[in-house]
């Protein structure tokens, strides 16, 4: 079972109140006694926390609903993983560090680090099955504060970018966010230069920073990952660039293609079905959540033209993207979960 440290949701309460809600009552009807808020490292089910800020979302109307929760949250909120992060030399070993201890913070999100050339991207991708966006909201705002506050603020991005459309009340985001924010965009996270990802951190520890790794890897966490969702995790990052194939995908896994597939078939399941059950998925999430012109979605699922795409959503869904989106927009109950908008 994926699961989510009880801090991520430490302020729910204060903060469906303040939007109108009981939150104490939906704590409860989402299966979530107030008493495990109490103790941060406690883990929740992961399902359950996404469930229950996607439903408060839509029962507010808060468009803002997970950076009001991120609001709440402090670089010390982090856990043992902030005592590693402050010491490291700079951003980059930063993010370095939080993507190789991601586990420590919760099962479900995905950071990973894009270096190319003098533009590098940092981007916040959620295990599938778990996106949602105001996780992705919450994720984007709280890594920022996270990052800038463990640089002593030698660091901080050159823009924000955030897949959905941007809400009517921006003042949350200008709050948390002091910075330009790219809504629409093809990504969810942060973009920024190699020369600021470099800049000394003024608080850098070599001897605490090796102390404060030594006592993490010491926490034993449990593995959740089984092979399929690992697949269905490499998929997901490798789409937008068209090198979601097995053989690729088998590379970066550390294993050949022919080892992949006798996993899979362990599973019940072939690498075809995986990859067709998260080009669906992103595919509702983008049409449904964003603006994005059907050849840019075309081109985030991996292929090479709009009308290779158009031929597989007819396929799959039994109409264009184009109608879908105009039938389905805006009309929750015909979005099937889990995708971004619920």
């Amino acid at each position: 079972m994926h699961q989510m440290r009880a801090v991520s949701i430490a302020n729910y309460v204060e903060v469906a109140d303040s939007v109108g809600l009981d939150g104490q009552r939906l704590l409860r009807e989402a299966g979530i006694s107030p008493d495990m808020l109490s103790h941060m490292e406690s883990r929740l089910p992961a399902k359950k926390v996404v469930d229950l800020i996607e439903r408060s979302a839509a029962l507010s109307g808060c468009e803002t609903f997970g950076v009001l929760m991120a609001e709440g949250r402090s670089f010390a909120s982090l856990g043992p993983l902030a005592l590693l992060l402050e010491r490291l030399p700079n951003a980059r070993e930063m993010i370095r560090a939080a993507i190789d201890f991601q586990r420590h913070v919760n099962d479900v999100v995905c950071p990973v680090l894009q270096e190319e050339g003098e533009t590098c991207l940092i981007r916040v991708d959620f295990v599938p099955g778990f996106w949602s966006t105001h996780l992705f909201d919450h994720a984007v705002a709280l890594g920022y504060r996270v990052f800038t506050a463990a640089s002593g603020g030698a660091w901080k991005p050159d823009c924000a970018h955030v897949v959905h459309k941007a809400p009517a009340d921006m003042a949350p985001w200008r709050r948390m966010l002091p910075i330009p924010i790219e809504f629409d965009a093809t990504f969810n996270g942060w973009s920024t230069t190699r020369e600021a990802l470099l800049r000394p951190n003024p608080n850098a520890d070599e001897t605490m920073a090796r102390n404060a790794r030594h006592l993490l890897h010491l926490v034993h966490i449990e593995s959740v990952d089984s092979t399929v969702e690992r697949v269905r995790r490499s998929i997901t990052l490798l789409l937008p660039s068209g090198r979601a194939t097995i053989d690729q995908i088998a590379r970066q896994l550390g294993m050949s293609s022919r080892s992949l597939q006798r996993r899979l078939d362990e599973d019940g399941t072939q690498f075809g079905d995986l990859l067709n059950e998260v080009r669906r998925e992103l595919a509702i999430a983008y049409l449904a959540n964003s603006d994005h012109p059907i050849t840019m979605v075309a081109g985030l699922l991996g292929y090479a033209s709009p009308s290779s795409f158009s031929r597989w959503f007819a396929g799959t869904f039994g109409t264009s993207p184009q109608s879908w989106r105009a039938m389905n927009v805006g009309r929750e109950e015909a979005l099937p979960p889990p995708i971004w908008k619920v």
